[in-house]
């Protein structure tokens, strides 16, 4: 089975989790037939045992590739960091620093996927920095990373690397209550330019602006 077909399987399924969190694996794997018939008659020919099937429908409406399940949130592409440029792409009456800096000195929490997130807790180098009770679709939240004092001290001091790695990891809600997600990855400081560049643990990345 190519790995395309098995990506857009995982796909189907993590979309008709958000969609119903309570149908069962059965009408989940009846489901990927008629929204995904190639992919689904491959893996079929492949996978002929039904129970075989139900259980890695299982594993990928929770989020987890391994035969065995695993007890880490799964990272789901919700949520992600941009700066201040980049927020007022999406949203225009935002009001940009004026700044030039080819990172961003603000950084916000985007909610991109098609549903409101929920109990968002964010952490920065392993210490929470913030929290919201919800993040509707579309819209954003500060990171206050001021708020951590080896961070803010970087700046004070003489000499040194200019730039510093720090671990990001925003745990939420999903699903109407029923699953838990996270984002997690490695943000990049330049002490003169500010943040600019943030690598997910599951491979995407992107520069902050």
């Amino acid at each position: 089975m190519v790995r395309q077909h098995k990506s857009e399987l995982e796909r189907v399924v993590q979309a008709l989790e958000r969609e119903d969190p309570k149908r069962n694996a059965a009408a989940v794997e009846k489901a990927l037939g008629e929204r995904s018939p190639v992919a689904y008659g491959e893996w079929k020919d492949e996978t002929p045992n039904l129970r075989s099937r139900l259980r890695a429908v299982q594993r990928w409406r929770s989020g987890s590739r391994g035969r065995g399940g695993s007890s880490q949130p799964h990272l789901f592409p919700y949520l992600w960091p941009v700066g201040e440029r980049q927020r007022k792409e999406v949203e225009p009456e935002f009001s940009a620093s004026p700044v030039l800096a080819s990172g961003s000195w603000r950084i916000f929490l985007y909610n991109c996927s098609p549903e409101v997130v929920r109990d968002v807790r964010v952490t920065l180098d392993q210490v929470e920095i913030d929290y919201a009770p919800s993040i509707l679709v579309g819209r954003f939240v500060e990171l206050h990373w001021q708020r951590i004092d080896g961070i803010r001290s970087a700046f004070l001091a003489e000499g040194g690397d200019r730039t510093s790695r720090h671990t990001l990891a925003a745990d939420f809600v999903i699903a109407k209550g029923t699953r838990q997600a996270r984002i997690g990855g490695e943000m990049t400081l330049d002490t003169t330019q500010g943040w600019v560049y943030f690598g997910s643990l599951d491979g995407r990345k992107r520069e902050l602006e």
